[in-house]
């Protein structure tokens, strides 16, 4: 999160400038989070409207901040103060990337998807209550004896699947947010408050 800030994102539009970026030209954006965040601000910046695909190494990424249609960064200290509305033209979710993953961030997946369950989708939580140890335990079939294990591979699949599902249905219908009627962003309402000062994880 410190690296979410305007000063970065200023630093990708003078790179993009000098390596001569055309505007119709899609960017490829690779990382998780923040970096889907202020790559896709960049984006949205360069030429009033540069394509992007993004290409996502964590779980937040791939199940929210990569497909998501709003791009921001923070300033003054306030989080997501600068923003557009900026969705990829293509989000790719490749589990395989989430192998490099410290237990933190895996948490931090977790608790994103288990989020979506609880507000969206009972099946999910089923899901999670079953696998989750597993998926935790393997990072997503990515280690260990659950490389091999199509059954498990499958699940894998359909947990990531039903939360990034989750999160397009509730995001793309309100794409321009109209309103704020977005229950599965409930903590974003009071956790900067918390999470900025203290270097929480969001």
């Amino acid at each position: 999160e410190v690296d979410k800030d305007i000063r970065n994102v200023e630093g990708i539009l003078v790179t993009l400038k000098k390596i001569g970026q055309g505007r119709h030209e899609p960017l490829l954006v690779v990382g998780g989070g923040v970096v889907a965040d202020i790559a896709g601000f960049a984006a949205a910046l360069y030429s009033r409207n540069t394509p992007y695909v993004m290409l996502c190494t964590s779980i937040v990424a791939g199940i929210d901040a990569g497909p998501s249609p709003r791009v921001c960064c923070n300033g003054f200290d306030y989080k997501n103060l600068y923003g557009a509305y900026h969705p990829p033209v293509l989000t790719i979710t490749d589990r395989s990337f989430w192998k490099t993953l410290h237990p933190g961030w895996l948490r931090h997946g977790v608790a994103e998807i288990i989020k979506m369950a609880v507000m969206k989708d009972l099946s999910l939580f089923k899901l999670m209550e079953e696998w989750g140890a597993k998926c935790v335990e393997t990072k997503f079939g990515t280690e260990g004896e659950s490389v091999d294990d199509p059954a498990f591979q499958d699940v894998c699949d359909l947990i990531v699947g039903k939360a990034m599902e989750g999160y397009v249905r509730s995001e793309y219908g309100n794409l321009w947010e109209t309103h704020q009627c977005r229950p599965h962003a409930y903590g974003h309402t009071w956790s900067p408050g918390y999470e900025l000062p203290s270097g929480m994880l969001h």
